[in-house]
């Protein structure tokens, strides 16, 4: 009876120890799953889509990150909310007219009408003090 009592003492930790190598493995597969990248036009419908879902911090993020890899929509776009900022975002979108400007002559290097009119839309708002660049950080 004692070899009986024994035996089943040590049943808890083999299931313990099998628990803990399958969370292991589980974890090692996780961990080693490649990150997915989305591409630019990707980043700018996802923006669009927290846009949609009134998620301002993650659009002006997926914005930004399209716009920094060229694509066009996502810099008039980010040139756009960066103008208007709380106006149509609330508090979570802060308006500068100096990065919108940097995201609008970037949309109008590469042919972009809709950055040129935003630009020009810009330029009339824009009020520096004499003599001053207000925007040199941004690149002017």
């Amino acid at each position: 009876m004692q070899f009986l009592i024994s035996r089943f003492r040590h049943r808890p930790r083999v299931l313990e120890f099998s628990m803990l190598i399958c969370a292991m493995a589980f974890a090692a597969t996780a961990s080693a799953a490649p990150r997915v990248v989305p591409t630019p036009e990707q980043s700018f419908q996802l923006g669009l889509e927290a846009q949609s879902a009134r998620d301002y911090r993650a659009m002006l993020n997926l914005l930004r990150d399209a716009a920094a890899q060229g694509n066009v929509e996502a810099q008039e776009m980010l040139g756009m909310v960066l103008l208007v900022g709380p106006a149509l975002y609330g508090p979570t979108v802060k308006a500068n007219r100096c990065e919108a400007g940097l995201w609008l002559r970037k949309a109008v290097a590469q042919g972009s009408e809709v950055g040129k009119v935003q630009l020009d839309f810009l330029n009339r708002l824009r009020q520096s003090p004499s003599g001053q660049d207000v925007c040199a950080a941004w690149g002017g």
